[in-house]
């Protein structure tokens, strides 16, 4: 017989498990052969425990070292964002208003810009 699994006196195999760290048994189904319910048990066994479950098969994935990072490919480049007419309206008078070098001016600009995406320029 398998891990977790108990045959049912009309022919049935009923799998559960118990969760070592809640103490909690979770009913997995009942399945037409043992080996069906075994591997109900596995994947619960893996989805609690990780790499230390105890399992009735040997499954090799589940032990196979995380790919390096180097072999993944790089992630895509995020978006540029697109300015709609309106905002570009906005951009075109804020640059005509007089500029003093100031850095408050800069933030300043830049918040509005941000306000700016929602159409309305109203300074």
């Amino acid at each position: 017989m398998y891990l977790g699994v108990r045959k049912r006196p009309w022919g049935r195999y009923a799998a559960e498990i118990r969760n070592p760290y809640t103490k909690e048994r979770h009913w997995l189904g009942t399945f037409d052969t043992a080996e069906e319910a075994a591997i109900a048990y596995d994947l619960s066994s893996i989805k609690i425990c990780g790499i230390n479950a105890r399992t009735n098969f040997h499954y090799p994935f589940v032990s196979l070292p995380p790919l390096p990072m180097s072999s993944l490919p790089p992630p895509p480049p995020p978006p540029t964002p697109e300015l709609d007419p309106s905002v570009e309206v906005c951009l075109e008078m804020m640059n005509a208003a007089s500029y003093d070098g100031d850095d408050e001016s800069l933030v300043i600009a830049s918040i509005l810009q941000s306000f700016s995406n929602s159409g309305n320029c109203s300074f």
